[in-house]
């Protein structure tokens, strides 16, 4: 497998077998370079056996089909996502292979199931691979993984298996000092057990020459002039703050920051019972929406999200949900004009529209992708293209690639819809992307000559992985904001960050071997230390409360509906009430819920909502023929003897909830089975 000169002399460290972490530049071919040190590993270690981890399920596969095929004549390579029946039967298919290719949430769950079929120990490999390995910190799983490592580590396990870091930006950590950013890289090495971080020295210009860097402008326009459909829908915000008689609540409407205090409102009302705070919060965060939207896209697709959370179902025995709905109707008229307005539209399309047309004259084959914050604006920037006289035609192919996870906001991708998409991009049949940061990091596209970030704040890693995806010659990379914003600002502080990065990475390669060493030490032993104070500390709280003592209340109506007592978790994930009157306070939905993927002992049914209110609860699970409803701690008050709370996970409680246990369960509910 032959590598370029460049590749070769970052590999080194790897292939001598020591712990080390490849930094080379988004193009530059990192994941080749990993498969050349796995096929060393393997022709030169008798019962060698490699993981590659990745953490995005796309790029299990990609790696597969794309990189990892060269090692097929020779080794058994096994690709293993969350879609596949594989991982069911993991510790037999790792015994199987030579190489696995997984995500690392698999290989975690692997590592703490107690299953047969399922559980493996680190030791059963001899090399772990991890893509993007900037992730390794904190609370990724990446870092789980690596915590595992380091705990063996230190207790003086011996064969615990050599460990590649592959990355194109480890970043700052937030860190906008110098020293903070020598920290911060240390950390990453010291979470990933690496000797050495290498990157291209002797061979740089042989690097420039293959990964050519993009011209970066700044394409600026201005606030509108006038904004009557934004003022309209401020007017019944107000409208709203004054019919809930509180003091003192926030006034900056259209701003993160209004967001932020909303949702804290929003969750007060509920652990006080407060329905009518609650459910104007509710509303008020949907028009706030619609601002942010107005402000990024079009007014029409602001419109089109305060008429869709208009027309769900909702409680109309509650004189707020009346009031607010009745708001609603009558500016919706006034609305839907400004709306279709034209005189009032988004000075930043005028300027992608700009931007676009420049770059997509026929013949030229240009290639693009549009980077912003959310689904719903990817969804609405194709819509907008789509009626946009002056683009509509055959010399721009478009569609979106967002993420496949699921999100109540805008309907996801499923994996195989986002295949497709990559795919016609790929063979040239689409040639413009408008995406979510999902084709960031990793995404194996082909070169594009114009890559456009669309009013984003992201950190300095998210800037230099977007930018490399502008790998053709002569290519673009555009950041298109409001003059004088918050994004330019942070863009240039970006810039700034990664020269800090670059600087702090030359000091730590730089470090004397025995200093180095020492440091990375120290860092893995207050890294397991509190790792082991917050298990425990965890532990600690599952115990506060007796399950009998705590009640869940609906976070709308606040019902009482059940106790903690009521809860069991099923495969450790899914919690369930097993109590059978529980039946009698919710409703099902019509219709199955439809997932893309099956599970091993369980399918799922129906969408569940509180009888009295309508809020939705969860969803019914169908466990090896029993039907048991699923909560999601969310849509409860939670109440102990000490106060009522709202969680947003389940680990977050502090009574503890046992294992269902499928016999006790058949033989205590006779009936319930079918």
């Amino acid at each position: 497998m032959e590598l370029r000169d460049y590749q070769r002399e970052v590999v080194g460290p790897a292939l001598r077998g020591r712990n080390s972490i490849i930094w080379l530049p988004t193009g530059a071919g990192k994941t080749r370079a990993a498969v050349h040190v796995c096929q060393q590993h393997l022709e030169s270690r008798r019962g060698g056996r490699v993981a590659m981890l990745v953490n995005k399920v796309h790029l299990v596969d990609q790696h597969a089909k794309k990189e990892f095929h060269v090692l097929q004549k020779d080794f058994r390579v096994t690709a293993i996502s969350g879609d596949s029946s594989h991982k069911s039967f993991f510790a037999y298919v790792v015994k199987q292979s030579d190489v696995v290719i997984c995500t690392a949430q698999i290989l975690q769950n692997a590592l703490v199931s107690r299953e047969e079929d399922m559980h493996v120990e680190l030791t059963d490999f001899s090399l772990l691979v991890i893509d993007e390995c900037h992730h390794t910190h904190k609370e990724a799983v990446y870092n789980k993984i690596m915590l595992n490592y380091l705990q063996q580590k230190l207790s003086g396990q011996q064969d615990l298996p050599q460990v590649l870091g592959l990355t194109a930006s480890p970043g700052t950590g937030g860190a906008t000092s110098f020293e903070g950013a020598v920290e911060h890289i240390l950390q990453i090495c010291a979470n990933l057990d690496a000797e050495k971080i290498t990157s291209v020295q002797e061979e740089l210009q042989h690097l420039q020459s293959h990964v050519p860097q993009p011209r970066k402008q700044y394409d600026l326009c201005q606030e509108r002039a006038q904004d009557p459909f934004g003022e309209q829908l401020k007017k019944v915000m107000e409208q709203i703050q004054q019919y809930m008689e509180m003091p003192g609540l926030p006034q900056d409407f259209g701003t993160q920051i209004y967001e932020q205090r909303i949702v804290e409102l929003e969750k007060r009302a509920a652990e006080t019972f407060c329905r009518k705070m609650r459910v104007c919060m509710l509303h008020l965060r949907k028009y706030n929406d619609a601002l942010l939207i107005n402000d990024t896209v079009r007014m029409i697709d602001a419109f089109q999200c305060l008429q869709q959370f208009y027309a769900t179902e909702r409680d109309m025995k509650d004189p707020t949900e009346r009031f607010l709905t009745t708001t609603f109707e009558e500016n919706r008229t006034s609305l839907q004009a400004l709306a279709g307005d034209r005189r009032y539209e988004n000075p930043r399309l005028g300027k992608l529209e700009e931007i676009l047309r420049e770059h997509f004259q026929p013949p030229d084959a240009s290639r693009g992708i549009i980077f912003t914050k959310t689904r719903q604006s990817a969804h609405s920037l194709l819509s907008w293209l789509q009626d946009t006289a002056t683009l509509s035609g055959q010399h721009i192919r478009a569609a979106v690639l967002t993420g496949t996870g699921y999100s109540n906001q805008t309907k996801h991708m499923t994996q195989n819809e986002q295949q497709d998409v990559i795919k016609l991009f790929r063979e040239g049949a689409l040639n413009l992307l408008f995406s979510t940061s999902v084709a960031e990091e990793g995404l194996d596209i082909p070169e594009c000559n114009i890559v456009v970030r669309y009013g984003l704040m992201t950190n300095e890693i998210a800037m230099m992985q977007a930018r490399g995806r502008a790998r053709a010659k002569n290519s673009v990379y555009s950041v298109l904001a409001k003059a004088s914003s918050k994004e330019v600002s942070r863009e240039l502080l970006n810039e700034d960050l990664v020269k800090l990065m670059e600087r702090a990475i030359r000091v730590v390669q730089a470090m004397p071997e025995q200093e180095y060493r020492l440091k990375i030490r120290e860092l893995q032993r207050v890294a397991v230390a509190s790792c082991l104070m917050k298990e425990a500390r965890i532990s600690e709280r599952r115990q506060l409360h007796d399950p009998d003592a705590v009640y869940l209340y609906c976070v709308n109506c606040n019902m009482a509906v059940c106790r903690g007592s009521d809860i069991r978790t099923v495969e450790s994930m899914h919690h369930v009430n097993i109590n059978p009157n529980f039946g009698l306070y919710y409703r099902v939905s019509s219709g199955k819920i439809q997932f893309q993927r099956t599970f091993k002992d369980w399918e799922p049914g129906c969408r569940i909502m509180c009888s009295e209110c309508s809020q939705d609860w969860g969803m019914e699970m169908i466990y090896r023929q029993v039907k048991l409803p699923i909560l999601c701690i969310k849509n409860f008050v939670v109440e102990t003897p000490a106060e009522r709370r709202r969680y947003k996970k389940w680990s977050n409680v502090t009574f503890l909830v046992k294992e269902f246990d499928y016999l006790e369960y058949c033989s205590s509910t006779p009936g319930q089975s079918f």
